[in-house]
């Protein structure tokens, strides 16, 4: 017959069941050694050599279509008054065809002026070239031709002050052209009208309204932001993948093109940095579409993979132990003998994680660590992995 416990030794023996269970869950969830975790203790040990080849992990970013080129006329009242706007939407321009027209009567006044200077300039030098200088002759022929001699180096010098003259006269006669050509706003490409504004505020309060917005029939692409996070991990001419909540069963193809170098301004608003819109400077950058525009539209907003094209030293992320900051695996020489080495990490995914430094593709690696491995010591018995 079992005989009865007491109370106070049922809750001592109770109590020594659950630190036995507890030390035990302890165990299985602390150990493993992925992540800097303890190694996994009397696991039969497998090693691989490193491979080479891109972890699967990419960036996510987002942003939205626009005109490869597109050109902004705004009202600027240093040209004149806004006399007319000479496009209409949806008009198709050619580059330098008229767009704005302005009215500019100190411009026009200033030519003029200009042009009858160099006129009147032009008229002395004739009359000069012309007549020269009258020289009376004495009949002395020595004093005479003494006399024509100076009277011909006076023309000479009053000729080359003259033609100065000129020259001061058509730079302000082309500075005066400028000022008037102006006025007329013409057309840098081809391209679309697509705004114009007839009611703008014709006075300096209207400066930098828009009154003429033209985009280009030329190829799309995509502009964003790009996040401080993501910025070392980005670079010009990698590829991405573009989808679109409009057409979320369509993809297209694209380059990064240009990341730029300066951050925007951290108080504007937070735009299409990178997934989950992490705060901190934004650097923008632009995408080339390279495959077929198909459906894709200016506006569109964009979500946008980069494919991770870099290759180097790959090992199964279990391999590897983490110590304060720095990262080490263990690898196993030709006599079984194992040896700690520090290595420094590139980027992972859920299976992979790249070594950039500290491995070589020849070394065997221990991808599932315990903890009774010793430094020189050797492993009696362990798998090979292909």
């Amino acid at each position: 017959m079992m005989k009865r416990l007491k109370k106070w030794q049922l809750y001592t023996l109770i109590g020594v069941v659950a630190a036995v269970v507890l030390a035990a869950g302890g165990f299985f969830f602390f150990g493993g050694g992925a992540g800097g975790g303890e190694p996994i203790e009397n696991a039969t040990p497998l090693v691989q050599k490193p491979k080479e080849g891109s972890v699967a992990s990419s960036v996510l970013l987002a942003g939205s279509v626009a005109a490869e080129r597109e050109q902004y006329v705004y009202f600027d009242s240093t040209k004149g008054d806004l006399d007319s706007i000479l496009v209409n939407v949806g008009d198709q321009v050619g580059e330098g065809q008229a767009l704005v027209q302005y009215t500019s009567v100190d411009a026009q006044t200033a030519y003029d002026s200009a042009a009858r200077a160099v006129n009147k300039i032009d008229r002395q030098i004739n009359e000069l070239n012309t007549y020269g200088t009258t020289v009376e002759k004495t009949g002395d022929a020595e004093a005479d031709n003494a006399s024509v001699a100076t009277a011909q180096r006076t023309v000479d010098s009053q000729l080359r002050e003259l033609q100065d003259s000129r020259a001061d006269a058509v730079d302000n006669l082309n500075k005066a052209w400028t000022a008037l050509n102006n006025t007329t706003v013409l057309s840098t490409g081809e391209g679309t009208v697509v705004e114009v504004n007839h009611d703008v505020s014709k006075s300096t309060t209207g400066t930098n309204q828009t009154l003429v917005h033209i985009v280009s029939n030329g190829n799309l692409q995509v502009k964003g932001e790009l996040s401080e996070f993501n910025l070392s991990n980005i670079k010009v001419g990698q590829e991405v993948s573009i989808t679109s909540k409009v057409y979320p069963d369509k993809t297209w193809t694209g380059k990064i093109s240009f990341i730029s170098d300066y951050p925007k301004d951290n108080h504007g608003d937070a735009a299409a940095g990178g997934a989950g819109g992490q705060s901190g400077s934004k650097y923008p950058f632009i995408v080339e579409i390279t495959s077929e525009i198909g459906d894709l539209k200016q506006g569109f907003s964009v979500n946008m993979e980069v494919k991770n094209d870099s290759k180097g030293l790959l090992i199964p992320v279990t391999a590897i132990l983490a110590d304060g900051e720095k990262s080490y695996v263990w690898t196993i020489d030709d006599k079984g003998i194992a040896k700690k080495v520090e290595v420094s990490l590139g980027n992972a995914d859920a299976e992979n994680q790249e070594i950039t430094s500290g491995l070589t593709k020849e070394q065997r690696v221990i991808t599932n660590p315990s903890a009774d491995l010793e430094e020189g010591k050797e492993v009696k018995s362990y798998e090979e992995l292909d």
